[in-house]
């Protein structure tokens, strides 16, 4: 399933929305903001569109002017969330020097990010089942192929370009994202063991043994 893009209302010649865009974007924010809480509180399988509109000051029948149904929502709340991650984790390897530095500098721009967003990570802690199944589909792709073409440079500046870091990038992302899901079942507070679980594993197992620095 490919990513959900924002729908953002479009804007005029001078950037300032009118009033009915005005309105339009303020009803979608207050959508999203009830289907957070609603998905937390109540779990996003028990969660119904009606329970997402009683937490909004808006008529029934406007939910269906946004969203078709509450996994339109999900998915377009977890795609934003990727593409954010997608581009701070690329900023924070962009001045890796090996491999193992771009996936720890990576993952710990990663859980920042995470940390920042209690309400999504409160989220994520009622429905990180759900939530798995998102991040084993299409809505990685992107970072895991991002990864690649930082991994294929920084190793072939070490002189050790023969791992295969298709295969090395979507299992560095694949078991990434299984450690963030059981940091948010678990209901931590404090990224830095899972960051040492990341650093443990991936760094030291899978390039400690490598001459990549």
């Amino acid at each position: 399933m490919e990513p959900t893009p924002r729908r953002t209302a479009a804007r005029p010649a001078g950037g300032v929305l009118g009033k009915r865009e005005q309105t339009k974007a303020a009803n979608r924010d207050e959508i999203r903001a009830a289907a957070v809480d609603a998905f937390t509180e109540l779990g996003f399988g028990a969660t119904t569109v009606r329970d997402i509109v009683r937490r909004t000051s808006l008529a029934s029948g406007t939910f269906y002017n946004y969203y078709a149904d509450k996994d339109a929502i999900l998915l377009e709340l977890f795609a934003e969330h990727v593409g954010e991650a997608d581009r701070r984790m690329a900023e924070a390897r962009a001045v890796a020097t090996t491999p193992r530095e771009a996936v720890e500098l990576g993952a710990a721009a990663y859980f920042r990010l995470l940390m920042e967003r209690a309400d999504l990570l409160a989220m994520f802690r009622r429905n990180a089942g759900t939530l798995r199944a998102y991040a084993a589909g299409d809505l990685v792709a992107h970072i895991v192929e991002s990864l690649r073409e930082d991994l294929d440079r920084l190793l072939a500046d070490a002189g050790s370009p023969d791992l295969d870091t298709e295969l090395l990038a979507a299992g560095v992302i694949g078991a990434g994202m299984d450690i963030v899901m059981r940091f948010a079942e678990r209901g931590g507070d404090d990224p830095e063991p899972a960051i040492a679980v990341i650093r443990a594993l991936l760094v030291d197992g899978i390039l400690g043994g490598r001459p990549t620095g």
